[in-house]
């Protein structure tokens, strides 16, 4: 019952190692209540509690709860589900299944450490601790659990929501999808309480109603009426909006609201739901376009595509598809004759990329209110790898530059000079390497400190360009003798 052997019957045996197993020499035990076990795996042999309602982030349901660790067989447990540790701070009341769920003392243990004694606490109460023990299997922990005072206290288990929210991915909450038959009408009511995720389209919930009578494939289709969180305000509460059935198209605001809680997690989000409404179901985002992606990097003289593709093909027509550049023309136009769009509308190929092509891009579809934004934007012809160099008097130093130009510049299109006007000369301290891509500068001294330039000269589609950058080459400050001391 406890982790040392203090106050419990003994006696002695002899112990033989044989290789492979080991041979006992036992005497007789004092009477038939006592009797030689023998060793498990405890890591191996852990039975697991592996219920979903045991994850610290669902909230106590009392209608749905199976919780009665009360009755729980003495012996080691593996939690199998979630982080696949029990809390170690004390967590809220009603969550991980039951009114009290539990929490633990004392940190966990390292392999090193073997198996430890813990104490388990309930939160929101001092009362019925019990006492554990916890051992580090490497890759996981095990628990030597008792029975609980009452089902009310439960031995919960950690864990993210993000991790653990349940999948929804039904074609039909799309809130461009209208249901034509009552056959084709779906409701959530009978999903429980608990966190839950949109696989589908931009796997949010929508943020405004639906136009059309039935989308999202139900009578009362739900969103969010408030914005979404960003990853950085974690769990946060929300409101949803269930539409009201619009015979004549007349939008008659709220059918029933629920309060829900709304986790970003980064890649999707995670919604704590309770369905109510028995016409109802929750309406997913989903833009007809998506373009990817969302700022297109290029080279001067080079192909740069902006690619945009369809969540749903329904009523899609490519000739209401329009792309303007911003604050310049509408696509196509006569003065950025490089640009051409594909036969779907949905690819935009700019050949021979310069600066005339750089800025953001628009697409928008008029039938569904859709628009993309896709800022283009052009590499500098020649980037410094640094801008500023601080070298000690004396040293040497090498300013690297890239050329981001196709096709590749030759070296007489690249020149190098010290500001104000000072062609780099090579025969004294400088030396330039065959791409003209690196400057090295020999024993830095006053007179080589100061501000360098790299010029290109090129031509894109018979249009000539010259660019360059500028690098700080400075002296480091030596500390007088009275501050080092």
């Amino acid at each position: 019952t406890n982790l040392n052997n203090e106050g419990q019957s003994c006696q002695d045996a002899r112990i033989r190692n044989c290789g492979s197993y080991y041979v006992y020499q036992l005497l007789k035990s004092h009477s038939q209540n006592y009797g030689f076990c023998v060793a498990q795996d405890q890591c191996e042999d852990a039975r697991e509690l592996g219920e979903r309602w045991r994850l610290i982030t669902n909230p106590y349901v009392s209608s749905q709860s199976k919780a009665k660790d009360n009755s729980l067989t003495k012996g080691w447990y593996r939690l199998a589900q979630g982080h696949g540790t029990m809390p170690e701070y004390e967590p809220d009341t009603n969550h991980g299944g039951q009114a009290y769920p539990s929490y633990v003392l004392g940190g966990l243990p390292s392999v090193e450490e073997g198996e430890v004694e813990r104490t388990a606490r309930f939160a929101g109460t001092t009362s019925y601790p019990r006492t554990i023990r916890i051992k580090n299997c490497g890759e996981h922990y095990i628990y030597w659990l008792q029975s609980t005072q009452s089902a009310s206290y439960v031995y919960s288990i950690d864990t993210d929501v993000c991790l653990h929210a349940f999948k929804l991915d039904e074609e039909w909450r799309n809130q461009f999808y209208v249901s034509e038959s009552e056959d084709d009408r779906h409701t959530d009511l009978n999903r429980g309480k608990d966190w839950y995720q949109f696989t589908t389209g931009f796997k949010m919930m929508a943020e405004a109603p639906p136009l059309e009578r039935y989308s999202c494939g139900t009578v009362h289709p739900a969103y969010l009426n408030q914005d979404h969180p960003s990853v950085e305000d974690g769990v946060v509460p929300r409101e949803v909006c269930f539409k009201e059935d619009e015979v004549d198209n007349i939008y008659q605001a709220c059918f029933a609201v629920e309060n829900i809680r709304v986790k970003n997690c980064g890649d999707f989000y995670a919604y704590q739901l309770n369905p109510v409404v028995k016409e109802g179901a929750y309406c997913v985002y989903n833009r007809k376009t998506s373009c990817e992606p969302k700022v297109v990097h290029a080279k001067y003289g080079e192909l740069a595509v902006i690619n945009c593709t369809l969540n749903s093909e329904k009523d899609f027509d490519s000739s209401e598809v329009s792309w303007t550049k911003l604050n310049s023309v509408e696509l196509p136009d006569t003065s950025l004759s490089n640009i051409d769009i594909s036969d779907d509308s949905l690819m935009v190929n700019i050949h021979d990329i310069a600066d005339q092509n750089a800025g953001v891009y628009a697409l928008y579809i008029p039938s569904t209110a859709t628009s993309e934004l896709v800022e283009v934007i052009l590499y500098n012809a020649v980037e410094a790898s640094q801008k500023y160099y601080t070298v000690k008097a004396g040293g040497d130093v090498t300013i690297e530059v890239e050329f981001n130009v196709l096709p590749a510049p030759s070296p007489s299109q690249i020149s190098w000079r010290k500001l104000p006007n000072k062609l780099v000369n090579t025969a004294l301290k400088y030396s330039i390497n065959d791409g003209k891509d690196s400057l090295t500068i020999s024993g830095v001294t006053a007179k080589e400190a100061g501000t360098y330039r790299c010029s290109i000269e090129f031509e894109v589609d018979g249009v000539a360009y010259s660019k360059h950058t500028d690098v700080i080459v400075q002296l480091e400050e030596e500390e007088e003798e009275g501050q080092m001391m």
